[in-house]
Parts: structure tokens; C-alpha cells; sequence
């Protein structure tokens, strides 16, 4: 009985024992949520694959994958603005190909608004998770952070929830543009490259190949 005993231990104190698994040797990449889209994420996957690298793409809000950078829990970041090393307080490096210059846009109702200094009491939309825009708001009261980016941002604006919102040009254009009767009016302008952790520095020709692979993919 007793050797039975000892029998099952052991195989249960193997079961518990941290393997390493084909994952480990993947980098973890945080994708935003506008490429969210399994395709999109299978797409990725394959393309850096072909370019001689094994990642691991994670769906995460901006301020979620800041987080995870400090705590280890991803290698690098699709999409960033050149501050991420300092926001995440982290060694990093960008790849080389510029996924965007893009301008940071208030969409607000047509009228006397002309910049963002002018808002006074408009229930502002922003999403939950961008950090482009977060010194943009900083000291403003009345904002609304929402999931789902700037999708739900539309719906919203659309719905009379909210009186005006805050984004990026690449997102605003995949969700239908300015609604008529709005405006657009930019109050920033940031590139945004990809960027790995400095331990993985060496491994960014395959990393920058991968990348551009994926955005002839897209048409871009």
C-alpha cells in the first residue's frame, strides 16, 4: 500500500513540474484590439513564422500591455509611440519599419469648438487602455473611458452618450471615418513602430521582416 502511495506521489509531483513547452521559445506580442480578429492574429503568427520567428500573439488595451512588459508577462508590443520604453520603465528596442505616422483627433460636433482647450463641461470619449491621449486629458473631468475602442466610441457618439471623443487616425478609419455632423480636429501626431524587449534586440531582422510581411498582407 504504501508503495502505491509513493507511486502516485510521483507521478503527480511530475505533473506538477514546469516543463518547457514549445511556447516558452515564442515570443509573447501584444497586438491592440483593432487587430483583434483571429484571421488577423493567425495571419501575424504565420507571417513571422515564415520570416524564421515563433510568437505568440496576445489581444491587450495599451495600458494593459505596459503593465505586462514591466511584469514579464509579454516580450514586445505590435504597435507603440516611442515613449513605451519610459512608460513601462523597461530596456526596449523599435523595429525599424514605421507602421504609421498618425494624427490624434477629437471628434466633436460642428459648431464653435476649435480645440481641445475649448471643451468645458462635453462628456468626452476615450478608450479604455490607449495611452496616446492620456497627457491630452489630463486634468479633464468629464470623460467616459470605454472598451472596444473606437467602435464603441462611435456607437456612442451616435447614440447621444457621449458629446465627443478622442482618436487615433488608423482606427478612426477603420470605423467609417467622421459621422456627418462632426468634425475632426487634430491635437496630436505620434509614428508608431513595433517593439521588442532589448534581450531580444538580436532577433529584430526576422522580427522587422515578419512585420512587413504582415502589412503587405493587410494592402499596406
Amino acid at each position: 500500500m504504501f508503495a502505491t502511495i509513493c507511486f502516485v506521489a510521483l507521478l503527480l509531483s511530475f505533473r506538477l513540474l514546469p516543463f518547457a513547452s514549445a511556447d516558452e521559445k515564442c515570443l509573447r506580442i501584444a497586438m491592440p484590439e483593432i487587430h483583434s480578429d483571429q484571421q488577423k492574429l493567425i495571419l501575424y503568427q504565420q507571417v513571422m513564422k515564415d520570416a524564421g520567428l515563433c510568437v505568440h500573439p496576445l489581444v491587450l488595451p495599451q495600458i494593459r500591455a505596459i503593465s505586462a512588459l514591466g511584469s514579464g508577462r509579454i516580450d514586445g508590443v505590435f504597435a507603440a509611440k516611442n515613449d513605451l520604453p519610459d512608460m513601462a520603465k523597461v530596456a526596449m528596442v523599435p523595429g525599424e519599419v514605421l507602421l504609421g505616422s498618425l494624427a490624434g483627433y477629437l471628434v466633436v460636433r460642428e459648431g464653435p469648438i476649435k480645440s481641445f482647450s475649448d471643451l468645458s463641461t462635453e462628456v468626452l470619449g476615450v478608450p479604455l487602455g490607449a495611452t496616446w491621449c492620456a497627457g491630452i486629458v489630463e486634468g479633464y473631468a468629464n470623460i467616459v473611458k470605454v472598451p472596444r475602442g473606437t467602435a464603441m466610441l462611435q456607437e456612442m457618439l451616435a447614440e447621444g452618450r457621449i458629446d465627443a471623443m478622442l482618436a487615433d487616425a488608423y482606427s478612426l478609419g477603420l470605423t467609417g471615418g467622421v459621422p456627418d455632423g462632426y468634425k475632426a480636429i487634430q491635437v496630436d501626431h505620434f509614428d508608431v513602430h513595433s517593439w521588442l524587449k532589448a534581450e531580444f534586440a538580436s532577433l529584430k531582422p526576422e522580427f522587422d521582416q515578419g512585420t512587413r510581411n504582415y502589412l503587405t498582407a493587410l494592402g499596406r
